[in-house]
């Protein structure tokens, strides 16, 4: 049986390779730990209100899929109010491949791809976010940049509405920290909507230097989330935008389930 090779360790590689495993393919993850990739800078929370009625499908999907490989969980933020909203919830550090093969892929073609001076045969899938227009030449692809922090410290979680479709949230993400995240995404980020970011995380109560910067360019194409054949045995899939983690597990089904098998 052909291996899978995937080029990309962020949430759309990897649940790709996990699925793969599953179904006793094997997978092979390539990732050249570039700088500004988007997926650890991720939450991991998601409901079905924000896949809206054209990625309903997708959730739907997605959910099955990352309970089976992962465990969804769910998580409880207060509004200012009092208010609580429940989530779903996958952390991203679960989910990203632990030990990828940490080599540049600088070509790819129908069901091969070249690393390191060498040439793998198998199956191909190209997760590589903002860098995917590498291996499709005419993809419209475009990024918008953002930034999270950790703090050391588990807080209780607290949620703030921005503006329509964008909260600040801060929990914990991951065991012994709290993350912050305001949705922010801009062509163009400056100092000025880092400190915004910084502004926000302070009125949540996080006001101490944060113990890391998890800064990440997320891909945007035009007509919404990419997923295409583009050769016999490659595929492509961008676009993720702010769900990844849901399409991430979506086009996995659907990369293994209906187009490989």
């Amino acid at each position: 049986m052909p291996v899978l090779l995937v080029v990309g360790a962020g949430l759309f590689g990897s649940q790709a390779a996990a699925y793969a495993r599953q179904k006793g393919i094997e997978a092979r993850v390539f990732d050249a730990a570039l700088p500004n990739a988007a997926s650890p800078a991720a939450a991991g929370l998601f409901k079905e209100a924000w896949a809206g009625r054209k990625l309903q499908k997708h959730f739907h999907r997605a959910v099955a899929v990352l309970d089976r490989l992962y465990g969804v969980r769910h998580v409880d933020l207060t509004h200012d109010d009092g208010r609580k909203e429940s989530f779903l919830f996958v952390p991203p550090t679960t989910i990203l491949e632990a030990n990828p093969i940490k080599q540049d892929v600088t070509a790819v073609g129908d069901g091969w791809l070249e690393a390191a001076g060498q040439r793998h045969e198998g199956w191909v899938y190209v997760a590589a976010g903002v860098w995917a227009a590498r291996f499709c030449p005419g993809l419209d692809i475009y990024g918008k940049a953002g930034t999270s922090f950790v703090f050391t410290g588990e807080r209780v979680g607290r949620i703030r509405h921005i503006e329509y479709g964008r909260q600040a949230v801060a929990f914990v993400r991951d065991p012994g920290f709290t993350h912050f995240g305001d949705g922010t995404a801009e062509r163009v980020y400056t100092d000025e909507h880092e400190r915004q970011t910084l502004e926000r995380a302070a009125g949540l109560g996080l006001t101490e230097t944060p113990a890391r910067r998890l800064h990440g360019i997320r891909p945007y194409t035009k007509g919404g989330p990419f997923f295409r054949r583009i050769a016999d045995r490659t595929w492509l899939a961008t676009g993720g935008r702010k769900m990844g983690t849901i399409l991430g597990a979506s086009f996995a089904q659907k990369l293994i389930e209906e187009e490989i098998h």
